[in-house]
């Protein structure tokens, strides 16, 4: 009889790590997956959110007379009619870019300079650091000699002090430090990463080197789900303003962050997928173990239920009491695999890890749905055994028991 016990009591144990190993599949997986969503979209949005990026190209067909091979020239006044002509923006900037040493004392740094408008450092995440600003209108309205510097220029130039309301030479004109850029997780840039870029007024580059045409335009859509539309409705505006094909695909060079998004949103939402059907298999199979289980405690207990029973015991007590042990095991095992899985991401979360694999989170969503699965398996895995279990007849069950 101890010996059955034990076996029954060892099964048990067993089967309540089954749940919980199932559970920890669930939760841990799912929640490393979001961790690791969080890290590449805080990444990507580094450069920017949910804008579009255009560079000027060279026609690839003839229109109306001109041969292809024209070089295509943008202005500023070409985004001031985009932002006037093209509802669908929310706001844009031209970005003229040059090469030019910008030094302190006997510190020199060779840095990309870029002619910019305030509206930028929004688009670009361009966030100051403490004590600092970005551009303002006002800065580009006067054509101030102002800056704002990337965070390793600023500390190349300015390794022990302070860098805001400091001078530095740029094109061999002074410039004041207005601002510091914060530091920031960036995994796409275009011409160099914004650590080593400076940032100037438009009005202020063009004074300083006399350079109109600008090399980037810099917008996004008032609604980021119509930047297709917002594109093809710029694209047409320039087409107009420079006499090219508006189908010619070599004139404008794009850059839509907007469809990356979507891209990298598929791509993890079919992880969440793969991964999280793999640990709620694996917790059915904890479930199929529970049922066993069940089956055997309820034939241990014939007489016992028998007698129950026979003493005008409801039938819906006798599956609410098998139910509820089932149940209850479920829980156990899911408490376990829970807290497992918490405990990982928490080591992970403190650790070295974190900067490229994120910190594991159970959002509220994930943490219901599994309750749930966890309820549903209970339910599921006891229901056969209960029904049994009531629809024994009391005096058979006496005698067999």
């Amino acid at each position: 009889m101890r010996t059955g016990n034990r076996a029954l009591w060892g099964r048990g144990v067993a089967t309540v790590l089954g749940v919980a190993w199932g559970t920890f599949a669930v939760v841990a997986l799912l929640s490393f997956g979001a961790g690791l969503e969080d890290v590449m979209q805080t990444r990507a949005q580094g450069m920017g959110r949910g804008i579009a990026i255009l560079w000027p190209g060279t026609t690839g067909r003839s229109w109306r007379g001109v041969p292809e091979g024209r070089v295509v020239r943008l202005k500023e006044a070409d985004v001031d009619a985009l932002l006037v002509e093209v509802p669908e923006i929310g706001s844009a900037s031209p970005e003229t870019l040059r090469r030019e040493v910008i030094a302190r004392g006997e510190f020199v740094y060779r840095a990309q300079i870029a002619g910019v408008r305030p509206a930028y450092g929004i688009l670009r995440s361009m966030q100051p650091a403490a004590g600092g600003r970005f551009l303002s209108l006002r800065d580009e309205r006067e054509s101030r000699p102002v800056a704002f510097l990337g965070n390793r220029i600023a500390d190349e130039l300015f390794p022990d002090e302070q860098a805001v309301g400091q001078r530095v030479v740029l094109g061999g004109a002074p410039f004041t430090v207005i601002g510091v850029l914060e530091p920031k997780p960036q995994n796409s840039d275009y011409n160099g990463t914004d650590d080593e870029r400076v940032c100037i007024p438009a009005s202020t580059f063009r004074r300083a080197f006399g350079q109109e045409h600008i090399h980037v335009v810099v917008f996004d859509a008032v609604d980021p789900r119509q930047m297709a539309a917002t594109m093809d409705a710029v694209g047409a505006v320039l087409a107009r303003r420079h006499g090219f094909d508006p189908q010619d695909e070599s004139a404008l060079q794009w850059w839509d962050t907007t469809e990356g998004d979507r891209i990298r949103s598929y791509i993890f939402m079919a992880m969440d997928v793969l991964t999280g059907g793999a640990g709620v298999l694996t917790l059915l199979v904890g479930g199929l173990g529970i049922a066993n289980l069940m089956f055997l405690v309820v034939r241990r207990r014939t007489s016992e239920i028998g007698l129950y029973l026979a003493l005008g015991a409801k039938r819906w007590r006798v599956v609410g009491g098998v139910l509820a042990e089932a149940l209850g095991l479920t829980a156990l095992g899911g408490l376990i695999g829970l807290g497992g899985a918490l405990a990982l991401g928490w080591l992970v979360g403190v650790s070295p890890l974190a900067e490229d694999m994120g910190v594991p989170h159970v959002s509220s969503g994930l943490a219901i749905g599994t309750a749930g699965l966890l309820v549903a398996v209970g339910l599921v895995a006891g229901w056969v055994p209960a029904k049994r279990a009531a629809d024994l007849d009391p005096v058979r069950a006496l005698v067999e028991g």
